[in-house]
């Protein structure tokens, strides 16, 4: 089955719009996405509507989307996000509340695991190092292991013929082939699609991938969006410029 597999969108309209015709275009059979639909941006209500509109979707919530439903402390946040996050709840439909709130941090799906941040602390830890990979491996119980968080696009894997040494990635526009147990089940591998709304990888590009769980693929891919449309919205919400200049640098 081909997945579209997106993260961290973060109320970016366009940038969303951008990856969703991408992943109509290549034609995928279901959906992925890694929490945080809102933060930071100027169309939380417009991206829910299109997210939760989407087929066959495999979902989870993300710190910014637990704090805008009371669920997780503001104090969490620096002061341009937690500006964002208290904007987005007074502004959040009934009916797209009560969607964040049904979701969960994490997911244990038959054919895959998803969790925003890590399996052992899902909405709050960024799984950047060798060494957390290798401590939430045994937390898992289906692979391949989706997460978000970082907005950086990342592949995290056991060396071949190792129990013990990791490899990381960090995930261009090229196709990655998945490890496989002997019995042909995915092996043990966490990946990041990078974020749609605000990458932090300094290219300023809508992040996300396409999983190919019949051939064992992962391939991430950069699509360009109207940054200055995104930026312009932000600015008439009044929320911080910071928001709005950064995502001119992929920051």
């Amino acid at each position: 089955m081909l997945y579209g597999v997106f993260s961290d969108v973060h109320s970016n309209l366009e940038a969303l719009s951008a990856v969703l015709e991408f992943f109509g275009e290549a034609d995928v059979e279901a959906y992925v996405c890694c929490g945080d639909l809102v933060g930071y941006g100027g169309d939380p209500n417009e991206c829910l509507d299109l997210v939760r509109a989407l087929p066959n979707l495999s979902i989870i919530s993300g710190n910014h989307d637990l704090a805008a439903v009371g669920r997780l402390e503001l104090d969490w946040f620096n002061q341009y996000a937690r500006a964002a996050v208290m904007w987005t709840q007074a502004r959040l439909r009934p009916e797209n509340r009560l969607y964040l709130e049904s979701l969960s941090a994490r997911l244990d799906a038959e054919k895959f695991t998803l969790a925003h941040g890590t399996p052992r602390n899902p909405p709050e830890e960024y799984l950047l190092s060798p060494g957390q990979f290798r401590e939430n491996a045994p937390l898992v119980r289906t692979w391949p292991l989706f997460v978000g968080h970082s907005h950086m696009p990342l592949l995290f894997r056991f060396a071949q013929g190792s129990a013990d040494k990791v490899e990381t990635y960090f995930l261009a526009d090229r196709e990655e082939i998945l490890p496989r147990t002997p019995e042909g089940a995915s092996g043990p591998v966490a990946l990041n699609p990078g974020s749609v709304g605000q990458p932090r990888d300094q290219d300023r590009r809508a992040a996300c991938a396409l999983y190919d769980s019949t051939r064992g693929t992962f391939r991430v891919f950069r699509l360009p969006y109207d940054v200055s449309g995104a930026q312009a919205k932000i600015r008439a919400a009044g929320l911080p410029e910071y928001l709005a200049l950064r995502l001119d640098y992929g920051q």
